[in-house]
């Protein structure tokens, strides 16, 4: 809208001052004010129109309304629960727009007495406080102002009006004049309560504060609606001279109280004012799930609904913080959908997100190599593993013993699942791309607690594997990690009983990191649950304790037990183990793998001497040129062979070889040239 002259001003008449509105009738003013600024108004008017500046055309309130963003963005529980708030935006505060019933009663009230009392009455422009205004600034070097509230509201809206021009701290006549026609402007197109409305939602309050919604939220942690009348007196000063000082803002707070005939109403507000406006409450709103926050808003104003379910967020919170450990995280999916309905990155929301931080997870990721390993059936959850006896009890670290695949995973046996993943080392970068992990990075490569509970709900979902998701909507498809077959079977390997010899209705994993910290990993029918804790004296007891208390917490109260069909393909047998190295007990097969009868493998031969990772001293050579390094192997089986750096050198169990110095890998062969094992072992001897 281009404003090019002001030929008259409606509802202007000679000798009285009125609003374009029938049938309301203004006070009449009389006195030398009145009548002096009434002569001061008539020769303005004689002057030459002054010239007005183009403006942006005038917005509709609808459009205002909408382009008031606000600066933090919030994160929505699946139900709308508000769980998270963020600020986005750091040059403003803003909070969501406030309609005008929603606003407390008596802030209306402060706020018409305090900025313009004839509100309801003029069209825009009181002209009655405007002569009265010209009358005081003729007289006195303090100048006062009478400016209605849709006269501010323009300024609102267009900056141009705001502020003086050109540097200078007041608006000049042009610039008044410009306000004043806009103001009317505004009001033939807007009804009175959306200017009420808009002007409270767009005001600056104090510092960056913008809008009621903000003011009284940082003043008083209130809802506009809920603001009481100190409160409300304060916030009505404030318009006048957001930066005030506190005792200042006190005592216009009081004036106002004694105008509007409420003067109990100023010694709380003074000390409102003295300990609230310099004391501001900047925390969010809710910080229920700041770090999953973090990973879905970037832009103020947003409110994204997510996954996360507020009562299990606020359960998996609370459990972590009763565990005694100084550092927690934890994720929670449902298995059915994939969904993530708790995300708890840290115990304080200050604290840096540690669910998307990759972690050592070789144990963890064991149920995969096993289930591998049954699926391409070179394994049963029978057959006889061999392990180190120091992993049972303490003795001499070359003394073996046999368990059962089962025994083993269920264990977390290193050795038996080293063995089993040299087993399907071809096969399995196949598999951890299906997971989208990275296989160079090693054949057990660190997982985030995100990618885990993704891996251990595949298990809980019949070996489909699908990324967790945050937010609701269409994803990928599922992709098969396991066959059925073969993740039934790993399922109920990783079942164990409880004290009564009970089968446990839920599947918990444990991994210790450096010793300092801990993860536990796991599944029930519904829910997959994964926690890392860290800095507690008993971080592996609490964490064990803290992941049942989630689980039972999910399903409020008992969890019920498994109900898993064995899919078509697998089938049950009774074992006996010959020797009795275990109890004879049913076992699950897939087709075509069942036995009744699980014997002792035949022996493997591997190396003795010299001792992986040792430093074999050779400088007896110096003195004696026919002194040799002997190279032995058990059990001495037909057709053994040595590769020494790649290089065959020798058949036989036993081997005599001259020493060179430097680090060296030694490999034992088998008869049809397998590798049987493999050392890496260092030479102190002279140079040749």
């Amino acid at each position: 809208m281009r404003l090019l002259r002001v030929p008259s001003l409606p509802g202007l008449r000679p000798g009285r001052l009125s609003g374009p509105r029938a049938g309301v009738r203004p006070r009449r003013a009389t006195g030398p004010e009145t009548r002096i600024g009434a002569v001061l108004l008539a020769a303005i008017l004689a002057l030459p129109a002054l010239p007005a500046r183009a403006h942006q055309p005038l917005p509709a309130f609808a459009d205002v309304k909408a382009a008031a963003r606000p600066s933090v963005a919030v994160l929505l529980a699946r139900d709308g629960t508000p769980l998270a708030e963020r600020r986005l935006d750091p040059q403003v505060r803003r909070l969501e727009w406030v309609g005008l019933p929603a606003l407390s009663p008596v802030l209306k009230e402060a706020l018409l007495a305090a900025e313009d009392k004839r509100f309801f009455e003029h069209s825009g422009v009181d002209w009655q406080a405007f002569a009265g205004s010209l009358w005081h600034n003729l007289w006195n070097s303090r100048k006062r102002g009478a400016s209605t509230l849709s006269m501010q509201l323009a300024g609102l809206l267009d900056p141009e009006l705001a502020l003086g021009r050109d540097g200078q701290p007041r608006r000049s006549l042009g610039q008044k004049w410009d306000q004043a026609f806009a103001a009317q402007a505004l009001e033939a197109r807007w009804t009175k309560d959306q200017i009420l409305e808009a002007y409270l939602n767009l005001a600056p309050f104090r510092g960056d504060l913008q809008g009621v919604h903000a003011a009284a939220r940082a003043f008083f942690g209130k809802t506009p609606g809920e603001l009481n009348r100190p409160e409300s007196l304060i916030l009505a000063v404030l318009l006048r001279g957001p930066n005030a000082r506190p005792e200042v803002v006190g005592h216009r707070a009081c004036m106002l109280a004694e105008r509007l005939g409420t003067p109990a109403a100023c010694a709380s507000a003074q000390r409102l004012a003295q300990n609230t406006l310099d004391r501001q409450q900047l925390q969010p709103r809710w910080d229920l799930a700041p770090h999953a926050a973090a990973q879905l808003l970037h832009q103020p104003g947003e409110r994204i609904v997510s996954t996360l379910d507020a009562d299990a967020q606020k359960l998996v919170l609370a459990a972590l913080r009763r565990s005694g450990v100084s550092e927690a995280a934890a994720v929670v999916l449902d298995n059915a959908s994939g969904d993530v309905i708790a995300y708890v990155g840290a115990l304080e929301p200050a604290a840096a997100d540690a669910l998307p931080v990759p972690r050592t997870s070789a144990s963890l990721l064991a149920p995969l190599v096993y289930g591998l390993a049954l699926e391409r059936r070179v394994l049963t959850a029978a057959t006889l593993l061999e392990d180190a006896l120091s992993n049972h009890a303490p003795t001499l670290p070359d003394e073996k013993l046999w368990v059962s695949a089962r025994r083993a995973l269920a264990d977390g046996l290193p050795e038996p699942a080293a063995a089993v993943q040299r087993l399907v080392a071809e096969a399995l970068p196949e598999r951890l791309r299906v997971m989208e992990l990275d296989p160079a990075r090693g054949p057990a490569p660190d997982l985030s607690l995100l990618q885990l509970a993704g891996f251990y709900r595949s298990l809980a979902n019949g070996g489909l594997w699908q990324e967790a998701r945050l937010t609701p909507g269409e994803r990928a498809a599922p992709r098969r990690l396991l066959r059925s077959e073969a993740n039934f079977i790993v399922g109920d390997m990783l079942v164990l009983d409880d004290a009564e010899g009970v089968p446990q209705p839920f599947v918990q994993r444990m991994a210790s990191g450096d010793g300092r910290d801990m993860e536990v990993a796991g599944f029930a029918e519904r829910y997959t649950l994964v926690l890392w804790a860290a800095g507690g004296r008993w971080t592996a007891s609490s964490a064990g304790a803290a992941w049942q208390e989630i689980l039972r917490g999910l399903y409020r109260g008992t969890v019920p037990a498994r109900t898993v069909a064995a899919p078509v393909g697998v089938v049950s047998s009774v074992v006996v183990f010959d020797p009795p190295v275990e109890p004879a007990r049913r076992e699950w097969f897939i087709r075509g793998t069942e036995t009744d009868k699980v014997g002792m493998p035949r022996p493997a031969a591997h190396i003795l001497h010299p001792a992986a990772g040792s430093l074999v001293d050779g400088m007896a050579l110096a003195d004696d040129p026919a002194f040799r390094i002997r190279f032995e192997a058990s059990p001495a089986l037909p057709g053994l062979s040595w590769r020494l750096d790649g290089e065959r050198i020798g058949r036989g169990a036993h081997l005599a070889w001259t020493p060179v110095a430097g680090l060296h890998t030694l490999e034992l062969l088998a008869a049809d040239d397998r590798v049987l094992d493999t050392v890496t072992f260092a030479v102190r001897a002279p140079l040749p």
